[in-house]
């Protein structure tokens, strides 16, 4: 567990904020998916994507804490 970063408070006060909307200051791209999907294949692409940047793991803590912690999820 780490401390957040007053970027990643900011950050966290924005994705908050209005959660019914698209989170401009992270979601920089979406993509819609048509014809079929292999799935086995995604899911390997994402958990390679994953193992080579853990900062893609990293995620927000804050029920039952005092303040907001980030976490890096194990592989």
């Amino acid at each position: 567990m780490l401390p957040l970063a007053p970027l990643q408070e900011g950050l966290l006060f924005h994705a908050l904020y209005d959660e019914g909307q698209t989170d401009v200051y992270n979601v920089q791209l979406v993509l819609d998916l048509v014809g079929p999907v292999d799935g086995g294949v995604l899911r390997a692409s994402v958990q390679a994507l994953l193992e080579r940047h853990p900062n893609l793991r990293a995620g927000f803590l804050s029920e039952g804490l005092e303040q907001t912690v980030q976490v890096i999820a194990t592989r």
